[in-house]
């Protein structure tokens, strides 16, 4: 799944592991990246991801280039880092990754790309 624009940014690290939001202001771009050593690429390290995504409340792994985000995880880690508009362009974002399908309609988990290091 290739996501052009969407929400933010989440930078996991699967050594720590943590899980960090990555200026949640910027609206425009929408990606799980993951900072690992090199040789933790798929599908050796997406059980990882899988697992630091799942115990840090965040959101699930789908599949090797796609999360699924709870955009309360969003929310709550955006807080007290943002601009006053930040909730109206980010239900807007939300309605935009809804109207592509880019939101789980069960969950109203937002899709997001998996960005692995590079090898």
């Amino acid at each position: 799944m290739k996501v052009g624009s969407g929400l933010v940014e989440f930078l996991v690290d699967l050594v720590a592991p943590s899980v960090r939001l990555v200026d949640p202001d910027d609206t425009t771009t929408f990606a799980v990246r993951v900072t690992a050593p090199a040789d933790a690429a798929p599908p050796t390290s997406s059980h990882r991801l899988g697992d630091v995504l799942a115990t840090s409340s965040v959101g699930r792994l789908s599949e090797e280039e796609t999360a699924f985000i709870d955009p309360g995880a969003i929310s709550f880690r955006a807080a007290g880092q943002v601009g006053p508009d930040w909730r109206e362009r980010f239900v807007a974002m939300l309605a935009l990754a809804a109207a592509r399908g880019w939101v789980d309609p069960g969950t109203g988990a937002v899709a997001a790309q998996v960005v692995w290091p590079e090898l």
